[in-house]
């Protein structure tokens, strides 16, 4: 709503500058308008993402008290200023420059949550894919997810495939009870590692080898 009153206010100022006989002002305005039209654009653009990144339970905190109040600061100032014909580069400026500090703090947010979901799935996925029958979907998720988790999506069909992708590798982990076996966890460390002996093949890991059908996978080396 704020937004759209901004850009009717400004298309109506704009017309009235036009029709003024001072050709410098009316350059002068123009410059200011097509500034505070670029900026509302960006802002719909980051509160639209602000709105999915809730939607999608990624994070429901995302903006400052500080940045927050910054940025309807200069929305009030920039309405004011362009409802009564006085808007100028300083009023602009602001609201560029609390639109770029709600970018910065977006971009945290999502790198913040985002490396929360995605790090422990790469590191599992990355372990087990060895192991794993469809190798080339497992890199595949190694390499998607490790590029998502530092770059904002910026649409619902990215935050949706960010989504899927996770999925999958959780069902890849789950799939060969890593993350909840912790004795299976450090056999396959070590297995990675080469460092497995004959020693750590225990019942139970033999028993996990045989149910996941992994007596052709697993190497151990002299």
């Amino acid at each position: 709503m704020i937004l759209d009153s901004l850009r009717s206010a400004s298309n109506t100022i704009l017309d009235s500058v036009s029709a003024a006989n001072d050709k410098h002002a009316v350059e002068k305005y123009q410059k200011q308008l097509m500034m505070l039209n670029i900026s509302t654009s960006q802002l719909s653009q980051l509160l639209k993402i602000i709105r999915l990144l809730d939607e999608k339970d990624i994070t429901h905190k995302v903006v400052s008290v500080d940045v927050k109040n910054a940025l309807v600061q200069a929305i009030d100032n920039c309405g004011e200023k362009t409802a009564d014909h006085s808007l100028d580069e300083g009023s602009v400026t602001a609201l560029k420059n609390a639109i770029t500090s709600l970018r910065g703090e977006v971009d945290n947010a999502w790198k913040t949550e985002a490396s929360k979901r995605c790090t422990p799935i790469i590191e599992s996925v990355n372990s087990l894919k060895g192991l794993l029958q469809n190798k080339k979907e497992a890199e595949e998720i190694i390499d998607y997810l490790g590029k998502a988790k530092a770059t904002t999506p910026v649409s619902t069909k990215d935050l949706d495939k960010f989504l899927k992708y996770t999925e999958r590798g959780r069902e890849i982990i789950n799939g060969l009870h890593f993350e909840s076996d912790t004795e299976v966890k450090i056999f396959i460390g070590k297995v990675g590692a080469q460092r497995a002996t004959v020693r750590d093949l225990s019942p139970h890991i033999l028993e996990w080898i045989n149910s996941n059908n992994l007596t052709d996978k697993i190497k151990l080396r002299f």
